[in-house]
């Protein structure tokens, strides 16, 4: 369902993480996505299209050919929209490590402003949200999104790392305290519980200047807050790190924005007093 961002919530509204019908899963056309981006007053936004690269040859989307009108698609959005905010180009990367090549030439080949990391899949489960409900099952995945995340950051060659608390909207977390099934409690409990990976993980990105994403769509998702939730938020911040960017990951229209005053609150509250951008691969800091 879309949420529909109300006029009053509108201060500073910055949005870097959508996506348009140039996504397998998106919507709307890409002119449509930043139109509505203009309208609500968005100073800063980015179409970052998919590119998940372990569905090269298995999927019937042609990315290459997506790929290829990303720019294209930028140029018309500035040329219409860039008096009114600061687009970006831009793109999401999904399991890169599943093709090192073919990823690495996508990024040598295009000069993106910034590249999202993201983790959507493991290795024994292709579909999140089709995952068993057992013990061994919630354990497996979970062990293995991490670890593919952490092989992710020390990777390393992209400027945020997208909702890092995704799979918590699929997944009930074992616990030492037991079985949590609470979409809003998911987030705290796995911190709790896989704290050291967690740890590693952020110690990675602080050490490759590599930003962590708050992705309003956790709001949207149920998870009570944004992906990666507080927790995160704040331990990444005791460790030194100091980048976070802010997306709705809009995959139509109605989702453009959606929840980003709030997202931004959250990270004001938690101790930062700037989010970022990145403008060819450099950050560029916001006050909040």
């Amino acid at each position: 369902m879309c949420k529909m961002i109300k006029e009053s919530e509108q201060k500073l509204l910055v949005d870097i993480h959508s996506h348009s019908n140039l996504s397998h899963d998106g919507s709307d056309e890409p002119i449509e996505m930043a139109r509505r981006a203009a309208e609500l007053g968005v100073s800063h936004y980015a179409l970052t299209d998919h590119i998940e690269v372990d569905e090269f040859g298995l999927s019937e989307w042609d990315y290459f050919a997506a790929i290829a009108k990303f720019k294209p698609a930028c140029e018309e959005i500035r040329s219409k929209f860039g008096d009114k905010m600061k687009i970006y180009f831009a793109a999401e990367i999904g399991q890169a490590l599943y093709d090192l090549p073919a990823a690495e030439k996508i990024l040598s080949e295009n000069d993106y402003d910034f590249v999202i990391g993201s983790v959507h899949r493991t290795e024994h489960y292709e579909h999140m949200s089709k995952i068993p409900d057992t013990e061994f099952d919630r354990k497996r995945v979970i062990k293995e999104y991490f670890d593919e995340m952490l092989a992710l950051a020390e990777w390393g060659k992209f400027s945020t790392l997208a909702h890092m608390t995704f799979l918590m909207r699929f997944v009930n977390i074992d616990t030492p305290a037991g079985l949590v099934c609470d979409k809003e409690k998911r987030t705290e409990a796995a911190f709790d519980t896989y704290k050291p990976i967690i740890d590693k993980i952020l110690e990675t990105i602080i050490k490759k200047d590599i930003a962590l994403e708050a992705n309003s769509s956790g709001y949207r998702r149920g998870l009570g807050g944004p992906m990666a939730g507080a927790p995160f938020i704040r331990r990444y911040r005791e460790l030194g790190g100091k980048m976070i960017t802010v997306g709705s990951d809009a995959h139509e229209v109605c989702d453009v924005a959606a929840d980003i005053p709030k997202c931004i609150e959250l990270v004001k509250e938690l101790g930062f007093g700037e989010i970022c951008v990145f403008e060819k691969k450099e950050p560029v800091f916001l006050k909040i």
